[in-house]
This record gives C-alpha cells, structure tokens and sequence, in this order.
C-alpha cells in the first residue's frame, strides 16, 4: 500500500446509512441482507442479452467497439405482486412504422395466462397468473419449491411469490409438512432440508412480506 493510499484511508470516514446509525442497526443481519437482495442487487438479464467483456468486435465490418450492458427501461405495474412473471415486466420503449415515419413511444407486455403450480412441500395445487418464462424456469429447476427457494428476491420481483416461498421456510422450519402422512413428509423434508441454515429462523420471521 502506497502512502497516498494509507493517508486517504486513514482520513476515511465511513459514510453514515440507514444500517450503521438509529433502529436500523439494530436490526438482524438476516433481515439487511433481505433487504439488499430485495433492493440493490442487480436482476438477472432478461429482456437483453448481456454480452461479457469490455470490447466486442463487429463481425460484418470488423470495427471494435466498447460493450455497453444498458438495463432497457422497464416497468414494474401493481399486477406484478398477483402473479408470478419469472422475472418478465413492461418494457418501455419507441417504435418506428416505417423508414420515413417518426418513432413513436411504445409499451412490450409479457404474454400473461393463468395456470396451475403444485407445491411439494405444501401440498397444495394453486391457480396463478404466470409467463412461458416461469413455466421454462420452474422446469429448469425441477418443481416450483426449487425455484422459489433458490430464485432471488430481485429476480422474483413478486410479493405473492415471496408469501409463498415464506410458507414454505416456515413449513420445513415448523415440520409441519403432510401430519396425516409422517412417512411422506419426512421423505419431502429430507428432499429440501439443504435450504435451512442456522440463521433460517430470523430469516423467516423478518421476511418482508407477511402472509
């Protein structure tokens, strides 16, 4: 560490936040790291691809230019927090009709439809409004429990989703999965045990969104 170094920080002085001053620090890591899942990590990449790296080169004409990974411009509508979109939103934007025609302000909706989603865990067959994407995520992660306990809560971007994962938390927290079959439910607690950890409790009760 070069001096200049040292000297900026032994001058630092630590900016004050939310979490560091007042009733916010006194508030369970588990509930701040929600917190920032839920409201500062970035989503994953949906609506564009993201392209690694900091240069790309044109392969028609071969000129090289930087990369630039610009989040389009999205809209997150109140009927979100209903459905399950599986990360889907309005995205905001213009189009042109044609070469000589002026751009006009334009809106993408995701292709909406209800179906029916089972929890294992649950036990329970639940009727909700869900995107070809949430389909292709759930298959993807091999049964709705899966994905929803091992999907962010930015890439969720839904409150009736994140009820429902709180369910689940506390059914495998509580045990109190199929009490007219233990045989079963220790089978389906032995399946999903790997998402409790040792600080799973405040986890649960804190989490944002109460059922």
């Amino acid at each position: 560490m070069s001096m200049k170094q040292f000297g900026q920080r032994l001058y630092y002085i630590p900016k004050i936040t939310r979490w560091s001053k007042g009733i916010g620090a006194e508030l369970p890591e588990e509930y701040k790291k929600f917190w920032r899942e839920w409201k500062l990590q970035v989503p994953t990449a949906v609506h564009y691809i993201k392209q690694e790296g900091s240069y790309v080169r044109d392969e028609e004409t071969g000129v090289v230019r930087p990369v630039q990974n610009v989040p389009l411009p999205l809209l997150y509508p109140k009927e979100i927090n209903g459905g399950i979109w599986g990360g889907e939103t309005v995205v905001q934007g213009f189009r042109k009709k044609g070469k000589y025609y002026r751009r006009s302000p334009h809106f993408w909706f995701p292709g909406l439809k209800k179906s029916v989603l089972y929890s294992e865990v649950l036990d329970t067959y639940m009727r909700v409004v869900v995107t070809n994407r949430t389909i292709n995520l759930i298959h993807e992660h091999y049964g709705f429990d899966h994905y929803l306990l091992k999907t962010p809560a930015c890439d969720l971007r839904s409150e009736l989703a994140l009820k429902i994962k709180r369910r689940i938390l506390l059914a495998l927290l509580d045990k109190t999965l199929y009490p007219n079959d233990p045989a079963k439910g220790e089978e389906i607690f032995a399946k999903y045990k790997e998402y409790l950890t040792a600080v799973i409790s405040d986890f649960v009760i804190l989490y944002k969104i109460h059922s």
